[in-house]
């Protein structure tokens, strides 16, 4: 037996993300197995949760590094998490591929843009970072929405004030004014989201860029609206959820967010999302479940040639899955999949979503280029 970890939050936290991503690693295991990928194991999934919370997940990474037959972990999908559960996995060996982390310092370390060098050498990803949805959110507020003068809210978590710093230092050099910055406090049982909104809808910003994710993002929408602001309000991926239209209601119209890859609809994919649907799984996808699926064929390719010749599991096993895994250009289901020195993928790719009759439509894709 071989085994595949998943670290996400399946329990609480951002449930609708890490659902989808744990039933697109079970469905990759699924298929594997009926396959014989790795002939002579069994591939298991032990996928454990870590509520969107560093200390859960860093105590789930310790359980799947005491697992022996674990050669990688698909997660996390918090930024915040990955950087507790990192040193765990990486002191054990164990390769994760993240198919959500847009956090740059994970892969950069604390000075990204000045001094580059990679921190965990088992670590990769499968979308691209802030460092670059930023100044592509920057460019669309500016030369698409014409906004000039923009109001900026964030949740206190690095990736979250990462992206809103990202943001609005792309969009000043733009010529925009960043009227307002606020940054919520340490404490979630501390937020004013209707003070702040108050404060935000005096000053009638032609846009508030709201860093953060998509349960406090739809509450402070509403917020917005009960104070009087009728514009729009643009986030990231962690705010591209339905659960945000559902917490902001009808003031949700005309929202901004965008997210990782290219739209599901347009994914040539159409055997990952039959089968998803034949799974009868309780919770969909989203945008992140075929990354994950993506990750997982990874890890069991890799596999499959680490284990050539070995009797099971071992340290020079787990060094030979990051080995390929690194070296992988392969056509997966999200596109071309390969990742460059420092472990981020070669394809960086976003999509543009507004919030339209109650549903998030897509306005553009975008790629990034290095």
């Amino acid at each position: 037996m071989v085994t595949i970890g998943v670290i996400a939050p399946l329990e609480n936290g951002l449930t609708s993300y890490g659902r989808g991503i744990a039933n697109s690693v079970l469905l990759a295991a699924a298929e594997a197995n009926a396959r014989d990928a790795i002939p002579g194991y069994t591939i298991e999934v032990q996928a454990l949760d870590d509520s969107s919370d560093p200390a859960v997940g860093r105590a789930a990474a310790e359980r799947i590094a005491t697992n022996p037959t674990v050669v990688g972990v698909v997660g996390t999908y918090n930024s915040g998490v990955a950087a507790e559960v990192m040193p765990v996995l990486d002191a054990a060996g164990i390769t994760m591929i993240s198919p959500a982390n847009t956090d740059p310092t994970l892969s950069r370390g604390p000075d990204p843009v000045r001094f580059a060098e990679r921190v965990w050498p088992t670590y990769f990803r499968m979308v691209a970072t802030d460092a670059e949805q930023g100044p592509l959110l920057a460019s669309y507020a500016y030369d698409d929405l014409g906004a000039r003068s923009i109001a900026v809210v964030t949740e206190p978590k690095p990736v979250s004030a990462g992206l809103a710093d990202d943001f609005s230092g792309a969009v000043t050099q733009k010529g925009a004014t960043v009227s307002s910055l606020t940054t919520l406090p340490d404490d979630p049982a501390a937020y004013d989201l209707p003070g702040v909104a108050a404060k935000v809808a005096a000053a009638n910003p032609d846009l508030v860029f709201f860093g953060g994710e998509y349960d406090v993002a739809g509450e402070f929408k509403s917020a917005l609206a009960a104070a009087g602001y009728t514009g729009p309000m643009m986030g990231g991926d962690g705010m591209k959820d339905d659960a945000y239209i559902t917490g902001a209601g009808s003031a949700a119209t005309g929202d901004i967010a965008s997210t990782v890859g290219v739209p599901n609809s347009a994914l040539d994919a159409p055997d990952y999302f039959a089968a998803y649907e034949n799974a009868a799984y309780t919770d969909p996808p989203t945008d992140y479940g075929p990354y994950a699926f993506d990750a997982a064929n990874l890890l069991i390719d890799a596999a499959k040639v680490a284990l050539e010749g070995q009797d099971g599991v071992n340290a020079d096993v787990r060094a030979k899955v990051r080995s390929e895994v690194g070296a992988a250009e392969v056509a997966g289901i999200t596109g071309q999949v390969g990742f460059n020195e420092f472990g981020d993928t070669t394809t960086k790719v976003f999509t543009v979503y507004t919030v339209t009759d109650g549903a998030w439509k897509p306005t553009v894709t975008r790629q990034v280029y290095e």
